[in-house]
Formats: structure tokens, C-alpha cells, sequence
């Protein structure tokens, strides 16, 4: 079975690749006829099951245990958020003066702002990479864990219910997959109540790393 795929952006949903689940069919009530001794190779009869459909971008709100771990990490990252907020004002606030001020200064007061602009676009470009590069790492850490609880949970889940492929809306949408589904094929909302009674969302985020 496929693992769940994230995209690591801090205040985003998180795409899935569509997943796929063949389960043992239930026992029939009638007893099938025996194979003959040179019938195809034994396998698993999935395509008898049902096809589902679940919205994963409902997981960062719904899924209780995850949203702790993302409001968590979302708090440990606001003051470099904040660090290169500031650095935007600064740098917007040198080339609104170069725009607004350009026939009432000199052109060496005018070069020397240009100056200033250019490195702090480079201190503003070296920030933005490296917070991008830590809220990578740090939602990774974070998330990815739950991501793998909650593939194993579908993994139960859908055996029991019968469901032989499973759909991810993002995913399946974006590659031509699916263009439309019934209401009563959306298993999302039943999901999200069976995971979260399971998993019972723990009392602080613990997103901070040692």
C-alpha cells in the first residue's frame, strides 16, 4: 500500500497520493466450487469490494491528533515567521523611499538606498530559505508520524467496511482520476470519527524539538 505523501508548508492541506487497499473478501454464504488443479495462481478477489472516497484536506482540522502537533509547530515557528516579516517591511520600506523620494534626493543618496535594497534582498532571500528549509524538517518530524498511524488505520478500516480501493479527492481530482462520486461513497467524515476515537488527540502539541 501506497504511504501517504505530505507537502511540507506550514498553514496549508497536505495532498495525498491516492491509496489503494485490496482486502480478503469476506466468507460468501455459499460454499464457491473447487478449483481445477491448473487454475491461475491464487489471489485475492478485491475487485469484488467497494470503492470509497476521502477528502484528506479535512485531516488538519479534523484529525484531532494532528491538528495539536500542527498548532504546536505552527507557535514554534512564528518568531522566524516574524524575523522575515520584518525583513520584508525593511526592504519594502528602502524601495518605497527610492520610488517616492527619486526627484528630491541625490543620485549618491539614491545609489547608496539601492545599495542598502540589494543586500537586504539578500539577507531577506537567505532567511526565507532557511525558514523554509526548517519548517521542511520540523513538519516532517511532526506530521509524518501521524501520517503513518493513520495509513495503518485505513488499512483496518477498510477491510472492515468492505472497501476494496479508496480514492484521495485531492489527488484523484488533480490527475483525471475521479470527476464525480456519490455522496454515500464519501467516507471521510466516518473516518475521521473512527480515527479520532482511537486516537485521542494528546493535551499539548509536544512540536518542539529537543
Amino acid at each position: 500500500m501506497k504511504k501517504f505523501i505530505f507537502v511540507a508548508a506550514i498553514g496549508i492541506m497536505l495532498p495525498f497520493a491516492v491509496i489503494a487497499q485490496t482486502p480478503t473478501p469476506a466468507p460468501r454464504t455459499a460454499k464457491p466450487s473447487a478449483a481445477p488443479a491448473d487454475s491461475a495462481a491464487p489471489g485475492g478477489t478485491g475487485a469484488e469490494g467497494k470503492v470509497a472516497y476521502i477528502n484528506a484536506a479535512k485531516f488538519n482540522q479534523d484529525i484531532l491528533e494532528l491538528k495539536v502537533k500542527l498548532d504546536a509547530l505552527n507557535n514554534e515557528l512564528e518568531p522566524k515567521k516574524k524575523e522575515i516579516q520584518a525583513a520584508e517591511e525593511e526592504l519594502n520600506t528602502i524601495k518605497n523611499k527610492i520610488q517616492t523620494q527619486a526627484n528630491t534626493i541625490t543620485p549618491q543618496v539614491r545609489n547608496q538606498l539601492v545599495e542598502q535594497g540589494v543586500e537586504k534582498e539578500k539577507i531577506l532571500k537567505r532567511k526565507a530559505e532557511d525558514y523554509e528549509a526548517l519548517v521542511q524538517k520540523r513538519l516532517g518530524d511532526v506530521s509524518q508520524p501521524i501520517y503513518d498511524k493513520i495509513q495503518k488505520f485505513l488499512s483496518v478500516y477498510c477491510p472492515q467496511h468492505g472497501i476494496a480501493v479508496v480514492f484521495e479527492g485531492g489527488a484523484a481530482y488533480q490527475t483525471g482520476g475521479l470527476v464525480w462520486n456519490v455522496p454515500e461513497t464519501d467516507i471521510t467524515d466516518d473516518f475521521i470519527k473512527e480515527y479520532n476515537k482511537a486516537n485521542p488527540a494528546p493535551a499539548s502539541g509536544g512540536a518542539k524539538s529537543n
